[in-house]
């Protein structure tokens, strides 16, 4: 089609020669290709196609454009290169090839013509024949994909209208649909039920699976309880649960009651100088304690230690809707709002990002995190997480600090074990908290976003104590926003187990909650099998899930002198003078002792509360767990001297504003992209992004041209520099917002080429403009990274003085 034509194309509904097509593709074998190239699931079937298309690859993918086909299934978006081998019919089938993306997973659909964009909706109308097509990932990705000026029109237009009338469920809660394209065939069902679970790793479904991880810790004194093994006594609660050997079951049952909806204390790590580590959700008001339900409560919130400490979580960290807002703010700074062409010019950039308080909130985890590992290597007490429903914050900040002091967890199978045991079986909300049905948005928050966020973070600064990698953190990211995983698509044990055996429970006053059968079974959808996100070889290529670990082991680095932040060694600060059965509290990062923390230890008010046969802690015990608190936040150094990392002592972060970066490699990879398309380009100009880099070049020639005049002694000034030395350095707060290109990447050799019709090269003397657009406001923020090591942190003397607003950088 001419450029300037008014041609409107209406979107098409599905009409029943598709529906035909889609019935015959369904009858094909499960592991056949078609004649594209395209190798589909068992049960999936192509509804358009586009050839001669070129896809834009990140920086982490080498740059460039890649030629291929595009494909669009009721299930994905697909991309086979032209140049891809055939792969093994025999082999097992990957659900998302590396070119892929899931339609659930699409956000945005975003039409680039001539002289404008268009949002593109299943009730949109274009007007112009799409020259480029970008997909907006809820994962943060943006795919750009470019039609050959040999793509037929229509193929364009089909594929961008099938695209957006299938990527966004009609209405809430048709959700399976993406599920049963997927996975919902007789061959795909078969296949799923023979999948091998990773028997390294451990799954916490079991007696033997909770055992195993006391054995492991060396926790003494506490069994496991099968009390609530049919939900009975907590329906959020797993089956089994670690509690004191000297509580019996028949006394266990009656504390449920004491809790907010049942979560009671229950063991989850022992550090191994003897501390343990439990979680719990907050008291019941008004509830009359009688004598031995005190000694029960007790007996659980000690665990055998003689003192223990209530870290209330409730107070110090962020709420679900806080962090929902924070990172809607950050979505919106990276990928922009395409409906306004709204972006944020250089100089803005990091104030805007840190007005997200995204990064806010990852430092308030870690600090707090951090203060609880601490108290832990004390030795001797009970740590208790106390949040009022146990299911949120509870589960990041006891996750971290078991990454933090136990290496086991810094370990792929022990770090998906981790996950299972403080996530997945606590019953921490993934349905609710994903939104995946778009139906609860009250609900909506990305707290498990938050702690793959902070675990980032320790890797990022302690790179060398991980097994795990970055790219594994990536696609753990990546998978939350795939809703075909079982351990996504349920809020707690019970909900899972329902889905799994296809029953429903019913409560009796006799017999308590029942299984029973449906009453109609064939009103309920029919759900396939879902598999766990830790099934890698199922969602990616061998090559992909290869990088998921270190090749080699990696050497223990050596202690290093710390910024005036945190300090490792606070053992001169010893817990000595506490009350045996004394409870403390803290809060705000001070400790007390309040009446009313334990309410049958309250001597006053309505008379329904009991007094405990256990003295009032005293004043006096309070300094010695200041100390300890206080202890790793001295400015000293630390003066231990080099040498092997104690295994016992924790991977305490760094906190300063420079320290906490942001994760650029998962916030920042579609941003380029994004932006990019904030503002129309006319087709008589260069892509956006390869104007920035001809730009970019013609100043490193003239810099070059420039340097040729120097004398001898001021060109060995020069070669003492970075050759990538930053071109766009924010002078407010030193920061590097891109990276010059190496002379070894395409663009350092000009513009990529392009399906677009040949066009004239810039003139050298002068540099070109983008028409239509205002050269002041111009916001292409990052390029590929700078060679610089990844262990380097910033980590000036404890004499520096650091300014008051430490604004954030941008993490390797």
């Amino acid at each position: 089609m001419l450029t300037g034509s008014k041609t409107t194309f209406k979107v098409r509904q599905i009409v029943p020669d598709m529906k035909e097509r889609m019935l015959s593709h369904s009858g094909l074998h499960s592991r056949g290709r078609d004649m594209f190239g395209l190798r589909c699931l068992p049960g999936e079937c192509v509804l358009q196609r586009a050839v001669l298309v070129r896809k834009k690859l990140s920086a982490r993918e080498g740059g460039g454009w890649l030629a291929g086909t595009l494909f669009c299934t009721h299930f994905r978006v697909a991309f086979v290169p032209q140049d891809s081998q055939k792969p093994d019919d025999n082999a097992d089938p990957v659900l998302l090839g590396d070119h892929d993306v899931a339609l659930a997973s699409i956000e945005k659909v975003v039409a680039v013509g001539p002289s404008r964009t268009k949002l593109v909706t299943p009730n949109s109308s274009l007007k112009f024949t799409p020259e480029e097509l970008v997909l907006y990932c809820r994962d943060l990705r943006v795919l750009c994909f470019l039609f050959d000026r040999l793509t037929p029109e229509t193929q364009a237009v089909e594929i961008t209208y099938s695209i957006a009338k299938t990527y966004q469920p009609l209405k809430p809660g048709t959700i399976l649909s993406f599920q049963n394209s997927a996975l919902g065939s007789v061959e795909m069902k078969q296949f799923l039920s023979n999948r091998r679970r990773d028997s390294q790793m451990n799954w916490f479904e079991s007696v033997a699976d909770w055992e195993r991880d006391l054995e492991r810790t060396g926790a003494t004194g506490w069994r496991v309880s099968a009390v609530n093994d049919r939900f009975e006594m907590a329906t959020s609660l797993p089956r089994f649960n670690v509690v004191p050997q000297k509580v019996l079951d028949t006394e266990l049952k009656k504390t449920f009651a004491h809790f907010n909806e049942g979560r009671i204390p229950r063991w989850c790590w022992r550090h191994p100088r003897g501390s343990d580590l439990l979680r719990t959700a907050s008291f019941q008001n008004n509830i009359y304690h009688e004598k031995d339900d005190i000694r029960n409560l007790e007996a659980l919130l000690f665990g055998g230690q003689q003192q223990c400490v209530v870290v209330e979580l409730a107070e110090d960290m962020p709420m679900p809707a806080d962090i929902q807002l924070a990172h809607t703010r950050l979505r919106a700074l990276c990928l922009g709002d395409i409906s306004t062409s709204v972006s944020v010019p250089d100089d803005k950039w990091l104030s805007t990002l840190e007005a997200t308080r995204w990064l806010d909130h990852a430092r308030c985890c870690l600090k707090k995190a951090a203060e609880v590992s601490c108290l832990l290597r004390g030795g001797h007490m009970t740590v208790i997480l106390q949040e009022p429903e146990d299911r949120d914050m509870n589960c990041v900040v006891s996750s971290l600090v078991q990454v933090m002091c136990d290496a086991h967890c810094r370990t792929l199978p022990g770090f998906q074990g981790l996950v299972q045991k403080e996530w997945v079986m606590a019953g921490h909300r993934f349905l609710s908290r994903a939104n995946y049905h778009r139906d609860s948005d009250k609900e909506e928050a990305p707290v498990f976003l938050l702690f793959l966020d902070c675990v980032w973070q320790l890797w990022a600064q302690y790179p060398s104590r991980f097994q795990l990698t970055g790219d594994y953190l990536l696609a753990l990211h990546d998978s939350v926003h795939l809703p075909l995983f079982s351990t996504f698509l349920s809020n707690c044990q019970r909900e899972r187990s329902r889905r799994s055996q296809h029953l429903s429970q019913s409560y009796t006053p006799v017999n308590g909650w029942r299984e029973v059968l449906p009453r109609d079974t064939s009103q309920d959808p029919v759900d396939p099998p879902l598999p766990p996100v830790w099934d890698w070889s199922l969602q990616y290529s061998c090559n992909r899930w290869a990088r998921f670990t270190h090749p080699v082991a990696q050497p223990v680095s050596s202690q290093q002198v710390l910024n005036g932040n945190l300090n490792t060694h606070p053992d001169s600060h010893k817990l000595s003078d506490g009350a045996p059965g004394s409870v403390f509290l803290l809060s705000r990062g001070t400790f007390s002792s309040p009446s009313h923390l334990l309410p049958w230890r309250n001597g006053g008010g309505s008379g329904s509360y009991r007094k405990s046969h256990r003295r009032a802690p005293s004043s006096e015990s309070l300094p010695g767990l200041e100390r300890v608190i206080k202890a790793w936040s001295l400015s000293e150094p630390s003066k231990a001297p080099p040498g092997p990392h104690d295994p016992q002592e924790p991977l305490l972060p760094l906190l300063l504003g420079p320290c906490v970066g942001v994760w650029r490699d998962c916030y920042l990879r579609g941003a380029l992209q994004a932006q990019a398309f904030c503002h129309p380009t006319p087709t008589s100009m260069y892509h956006p992004v390869d104007q920035l880099a001809w730009e970019v070049q013609q100043l490193r020639d003239k810099l070059a041209l420039a340097s040729t005049g120097h004398t001898a002694g001021s060109t060995k000034k020069q070669e003492s520099r970075r050759p990538d030395a930053n071109l766009n350095q924010n002078t407010n707060n030193g920061t590097f917002l891109f990276s010059a290109p190496r002379p070894s990447l395409a663009m350092a050799r000009g513009p990529p080429p392009t399906s677009a019709p040949p066009r004239a090269p810039p003139p050298s003397a002068a540099l070109p403009r983008l028409t239509g657009r205002d050269s002041s406001k111009r916001t292409f923020l990052f390029g590929h990274p700078a060679d610089t090591r990844p262990d380097q942190r910033y980590a000036p003397t404890p004499s520096t003085r650091v300014p008051k607003n430490n604004g954030p950088s941008l993490g390797s």
